[in-house]
């Protein structure tokens, strides 16, 4: 019981920093990435040009779950609040039917991402690891929220729903009409830090171990229109209603 009242405590905190939590995996990136050289060693240049592009659309992916799941959801529900848990419906449709975390799927399917287009299977298992320790904390402390709200309905919805992995043959189709606005408002952070993360796997093993930036001048643009991007989609949302 004392163990459990620990681990909502550390989930309660980790929910209110998870924004922040890949800023650690960025340092610890760089001595995993330096020890590296065996891998260039037994890998041609096709090997790791397809190991790379297929992170690349498994992060794709990810941002997809994460937009389908936003998309149509209902408002006061799957946000990005910090400082407390809001619930005011029960997701139990659209990706909610399938699985009960569809947001932190889609987030780990990005950090699994940038792990494997790093080339160091050692970087991957640390982010997984790292991973599945702060989000099983975060989702502790959710549920109990959850349960606390919706008592039986959502023990039942838990019964029958997995947390983490899929079961596609669950699927409901939700109500909710697809709403680019709520990506808009809510998933520009999430697209620069993607995109930003890809790119700083790629500076570190352009000079930890010469390995070509086939676009590198194309990375610097990509990552001025995105970051623009983000800050105009911020101004907007923070001074205009036409994201509400």
């Amino acid at each position: 019981m004392k163990l459990n009242q620990n681990m909502l405590t550390v989930g309660k905190c980790l929910f209110k920093y998870r924004g922040q939590i890949p800023i650690i995996l960025f340092f610890l990136a760089i001595p995993i990435i330096y020890d590296n050289n065996n891998y260039y060693n037994n890998l041609s240049k096709d090997t790791i040009n397809i190991i790379q592009y297929f992170a690349i659309l498994l992060g794709i992916l990810g941002l997809c779950v994460r937009f389908i799941t936003i998309a149509t959801s209902p408002r006061g529900t799957s946000g990005r609040n910090r400082k407390k848990q809001i619930a005011q419906t029960l997701n139990t449709t659209g990706l909610y039917s399938i699985v009960r975390n569809p947001l932190y799927l889609g987030n780990y399917l990005i950090w699994a991402g940038v792990g494997i287009y790093s080339l160091s299977y050692t970087l991957l298992i640390i982010i997984s690891i790292v991973f599945f320790l702060i989000y099983e904390r975060i989702i502790l402390t959710e549920e109990d929220f959850l349960v606390k709200k919706y008592g039986k309905v959502y023990i039942n919805y838990v019964l029958k729903t997995p947390c983490f992995f899929p079961k596609f043959k669950l699927y409901q189709k939700t109500t909710q009409k697809f709403c680019v606005k709520n990506i808009l408002r809510q998933e520009y952070s999430t697209i620069c830090s993607t995109v930003i993360s890809y790119i700083y796997i790629d500076i570190l093993l352009y000079y930890m171990h010469n390995q070509i930036i086939y676009f590198r001048d194309a990375h610097i643009l990509l990552f001025i229109i995105i970051l623009s991007i983000a800050i105009t989609l911020k101004i907007i949302k923070t001074y205009t209603k036409h994201l509400q």
